[in-house]
Order: structure tokens, then sequence, then C-alpha cells
């Protein structure tokens, strides 16, 4: 084994998780002490400075560092051309984006192929996930019984000039051809979308009364619909792909031929990608830049290192390192984010099937999953991995956002610290004794001793090992024993984990990519019992999740099913506010604590950095926009001092 340092690359791995313990524990007492130090008069407003909460004006707390960087639209004076420095951290096992859901895909993806419809970006603040705007389609009609969408294509569309294809028109036929090879791949997640698979999936029929023309049939009225259809994320239903995919011409797994606004031009595993502007994409604003450059940078000191050297003009910096890159590098922006999304990424998934040596699954009784949730301390956690308490201390404005069964997105996330909640958020407090006693009333004798998976590599972030720990150290705190079991993504995450709805033993840390960015179709996707064998399903069932059998909640189906057609955003957030509420209790995932609003870090040469928000073509998480978006500076640091 490999050493560095005098050290193992295990035993630097156990010291680092041990450190990231270490400095949750010294948050904890901090934060305690702080709130005990305010005294009985001014305790109510500690806490509440503590948990993020607290009457705010509708803007959120205000800069007092000066580092922040304000978010301007220099959309008018962008000038096209030049080479964009990005990266990403893993590269994907193949390009074919329809045939299989990969993380590591996703943005690749977005770049090359193109949509009927786009999400509609949020300007300068996160996207509701609610709207979307035209892309290959350019209009669009819905039937009175909502039951027929017909879409007019976009004239003048172009594939790719690259063989077979060779730059010929994009039409209906394509459109027709792309959802017939769509339901034709078992990996997919083709069961959410295809009747013809899943009775309750939306999508009857696809056809082409012409050649600008395509006609969509559903079963019922589907308020999540053209989100669906917005959605790049792989495996889904978004991506157009040309008829010579499914004719056997083209094999989109070894190359990328799409409509989109980047056309790839090489690729060297394990060392990058470069990509160069579409010149026939049918926005001829966007996108800017002449080239976009994307070496793979799996090492997050090598990312820092490049980033502030000037190599990449923007990094997934950890947010315990942005003040540190910031003082060394002072010429990078500085930007405020809130990352918006109803998907709470990886979760703790419950596996319902018997332990090894044939005891009943433990996750089968809502006391265990309720200690789990009473058993972690979301304020320290936050504190830590979002680094609040050194933000606040420079006066860098800062909100905390507790994850309930979704994350946070704005007007759908309901807040279990405010009284709308409910006594149901009674099961996201910090109560370590309500834990202890719940677990003790279900194993008098002691909790046995279950795997907790997780992946090894870099898909889920950075960070994502240490969150494990941290998140393991609090459940042990409270009785859990637990054997950590490194997976890999590829080989176990992919076929035994994430696709086979709680079939497996112990628990799982799993993320899984939604059917679409609507915030319903999250819950669709993650708890009806009907959306068949998603991603995100997670298989429970029976009074209080007792079965584990796939049949679902009754309570929970109806809430989604009262929304499924409801097309008024306040009444379908209200049925949204209903689920949070009464999967408080029944915690059949049980989600990260949560997060805080963030830092992200680009030159000032990445013009239009956090402008666009949510733009569904390519929006990577933890990135100030997008490369659609984005310009090339080059009157500004670092290509010119």
């Amino acid at each position: 084994m490999r050493r560095r340092g005098g050290r193992s690359e295990s035993e630097k791995g156990a010291s680092d998780m041990a450190g990231y313990w270490e400095r949750v524990l010294a948050r904890r007492t901090s934060r305690r002490r702080a709130i005990a130090a305010a005294g009985a008069a001014g305790a109510g407003a500690a806490i509440l400075a503590a948990c993020g909460g607290g009457d705010e004006t509708s803007s959120g707390p205000k800069d007092t560092s000066g580092l922040v960087s304000e978010i301007v639209d220099t959309s008018k004076s962008a000038k096209q051309g030049g080479q964009l420095k990005w990266y990403q951290t893993s590269e994907p096992n193949h390009f074919d984006g329809q045939a299989q859901g990969q993380a590591q895909l996703n943005v690749y993806n977005g770049l090359a192929y193109g949509s009927l419809v786009q999400n509609k970006p949020g300007y300068k603040e996160p996207s509701s996930n609610t709207e979307v705007v035209g892309d290959l389609a350019e209009s669009w009609e819905v039937s009175p019984d909502k039951l027929t969408v017909t879409f007019k294509l976009r004239q003048n569309v172009k594939w790719h000039n690259k063989p077979p294809v060779n730059g010929r028109a994009f039409d209906s036929e394509d459109v027709v051809k792309n959802w017939e090879r769509y339901v034709s791949l078992p990996s997919n997640n083709r069961a959410a979308n295809a009747n013809s698979f899943n009775p309750n999936a939306p999508i009857v029929s696809v056809t082409a009364p012409d050649k600008s023309t395509v006609q969509y049939k559903l079963n019922k009225p589907t308020s999540f619909f053209f989100q669906r259809l917005a959605t790049m994320i792989t495996g889904e239903a978004g991506s157009q792909y040309p008829k010579e995919a499914l004719a056997g011409t083209f094999d989109p797994r070894t190359a990328q031929i799409g409509t989109g606004g980047f056309i790839q031009e090489k690729y060297t595993p394990s060392v990058g990608f470069t990509y160069r502007r579409n010149p026939d994409y049918w926005n001829k604003d966007e996108p800017r830049a002449g080239a976009l450059e994307i070496p793979i940078i799996s090492d997050p000191a090598q990312g820092l290192a490049q980033l502030k050297a000037g190599n990449i003009f923007t990094f997934a910096v950890p947010q315990t390192d942005i003040l540190t890159v910031k003082k060394e590098a002072p010429a990078i922006a500085m930007y405020r984010s809130i990352i918006a999304g109803a998907n709470p990424a990886a979760i703790i998934g419950f596996g319902w099937l018997p332990l090894p040596d044939g005891q009943r699954s433990p996750f089968l009784d809502i006391r265990v999953r309720q200690a789990l949730s009473l058993s972690f301390d979301r304020d320290a956690f936050i504190d830590t991995f979002s680094n609040v308490s050194r933000f606040e201390a420079e006066g860098l404005p800062v909100e905390t956002f507790y994850y309930t069964a979704q994350a946070y997105l704005p007007d759908v996330w309901l807040d279990p610290r405010s009284k709308d909640f409910g006594p149901n958020a009674f099961f996201y407090t910090y109560n370590p004794s309500e834990a202890k006693k719940l677990l003790s009333a279900a194993y008098p004798s002691g909790f046995p001793e279950i795997e907790s998976k997780f992946i090894s590599g870099p898909q889920f972030g950075l960070d994502h090992q240490q969150q494990v720990e941290v998140l393991h150290q609090y459940a042990r705190e409270v009785g859990f024993k637990i054997k950590p079991q490194p997976i890999d993504y590829n080989l176990e995450y992919l076929p035994k984990i994430v696709t086979q709805q709680g079939k497996f033993h112990g628990w799982a840390f799993r993320f899984g990519a939604t059917s679409s960015a609507d915030p319903l179709d999250f819950y669709i996707w993650r708890y009806w019992s009907k959306s068949g064998p998603t991603s995100g399903s997670l298989g429970f069932g029976g009074q209080d999740g007792s079965l584990g059998d796939q049949s679902g909640d009754p309570d929970v189906d109806s809430l989604i099913e009262k929304g499924y057609a409801e097309l008024d955003p306040a009444k379908r957030n209200a049925i949204i506010h209903d689920l949070q509420r009464h999967l408080a209790r029944q915690q059949y995932g049980v989600s990260r604590p949560g997060t805080a609003s963030q830092f992200i870090l680009a030159w000032p040469a990445l013009g239009n950095a956090q402008v666009f928000q949510g733009d569904s073509r390519c929006n990577p998480a933890g990135a100030p926009g997008g490369p659609y978006t984005w310009w090339v500076d080059d009157t500004k640091a670092p290509l010119k001092a």
C-alpha cells in the first residue's frame, strides 16, 4: 500500500475521519455554550441565531465582511470565443445517457444533447423548478382534457456534423424514434415514464402528425409532465438522441451526436475532455465560450491548487476551505449561493431484508428509524460542514436549512423549526435521550450489528465519506452498532443498492437522480408505491413501514395522487407540506441533517457567474451557474492581471 508522509492511505483516511468528528464535537460544544451564555433573557434570540431562524428581511442576512461579490448580469457586453476552463470530478462509464442513470454522465449529457423544453432558470436566485421555456420545441398546446400535449418543433435545428448523422435537420421522426429507443432499454427509468411498462406512468404514446409536430398522449392530467421532458439527467425521458441510435448505425455508448450547444472534440480517459461551441446551435447567443476544457480532478487538494493557480475558473471548494482560498488568492470572486432542489442527496435508505444471522430487519420497527433521526445533531453537523460559525464571525451572511423528507426549495420546503410544521417536527430535533429510549424499547438486549454501505468514490461529493463517519458517530452515541462497508459505485451501488427498493440488509447511503426537478415528482420518484422500481424508490410497506414489501403507505399515496393533477401552485405546495409533516414521523428514509447557504469561488474571467441558476441543460450543484450562460472575459483575472 502506497504511503504518504509516513502514513498509509487507510491510516490517513481514519485520521481525517477522526478529525471531522473532533470538529463536530467542538462546534457542538461552542454553539451550546453560546446559547447558554446568552442567559435567560436572550436565550431565545441565541437559539434562533444558532438555528438560522428569526425575523430576517426577505433578502436574507446582510454581508458585513466586504468579501462577497455582487452578482452582475454582463450578458449585454458578453463576447463569443475564448477557452472556458472548467473541471469535473469523475468520468462516465459510457456516453449513453438514455440507457442508464449515471451521476458522472449527467453534465456531459447536457452539453451535447438537447430536450424539447428547458427548466426556466432563476435570475440571480434559485429556480422554483416549476416552469419551463422552449428548447427544441418553440411552442406547445395542451388539450382541454389535459391528456394531449402538442409540440411545434423549432425550425432549422441541426444535429452535430459528425458521421453517420452529418449535420442533418432535426425533425419529429427523431422524437418518435428516440421514445421507441428509450422504452426498449431495460436499465433506465422507463417504468416511471412509459405507460406500456407501468399503468401508472404518464406517457401513453408519442406520435408525429407531420415533420414539425409531435404529440404526447397522457394517461391522466400530469402536473409535472413538462419537467420530465426538461431533465437532462441520465436514464430519464428528456434527452433527445438521433434516430440513428435506434437504427444501430450510431452507438451512443462510444460517442456523442446531439443538438446541444457543445460538440465533444476530444476525450482522454482519466485525463479530461475538450468540447467546442456548436456553430449550428439554434440559439445564436448561447453558448458564448469557443471551447470548454474539462480536466478530471478527483483530488480536492489538486482542485484547490488548480483553482488558485488560475488553471480552472471555478471549483467546488469545501465550505471549510473557502476563506483560506480567498485569503491566499484574493483576486478570486466569492459569491453567496443557496443550493436549491427537492432531492436531499445521499439519505440513509434502509434494507428491509433479514440480517445475515436471520434476524428480522431492525428498520421495519418505526422506533428504530425515529431513533436514528433523533440522534442527529443537525446544528453541529451543518455548522461543521457548512462552516457556519466561522463565516458568521467574519460577518458573512448565512442561512441554515434542516432537511425534511426533501431538501430546500423556495416555497415548497417546510422548515421543521417553524410553528407551521406541527408536532411531527419533534423528529427533527436533537434528542439523544429519547433516541436511546426508543432503541432500548425496540431492542432491550441491545441493538444488533448492521452494515452501513457507502460509496468509496467522489460521485456524491468530495466530503461524502467524512459526512458518513460523523453520522455513524451520532448513531453510535445512542446505541446503534455499525459496521462500515465502503462499496464501489459502478459494481455494487448501481446494481445492488439504488435500484433494489430496499432489497438488501443493513442500511445504505443512497442518492439517485429524480425523474425531474419538479418538487412533487420527487415524492413520486421516492415515495409513491405505484411509480415502479425507480432509482429513488425506498420500497417500504405495511403499517408504519412494518413489512418492507414495496406496498407503500396509503396516506402518502393519497397525498401524492391528490397533487398529481393539481395545477394550482399554492394548492400543490400545501399538499407537499402535508407530505413533509407525515413523513417526519415515519422516517422511511432518514435525510442528511441539512445544509446552509454557501459561498462559491470563481475567477472574475468567468462572466455571468451566478446570474442564471437552475438551467436544466447543464447546471451542476455547487457551480456558479452553467456553461451555456457563462462567457470568457479576457480582460479580467486570471487571464489579465
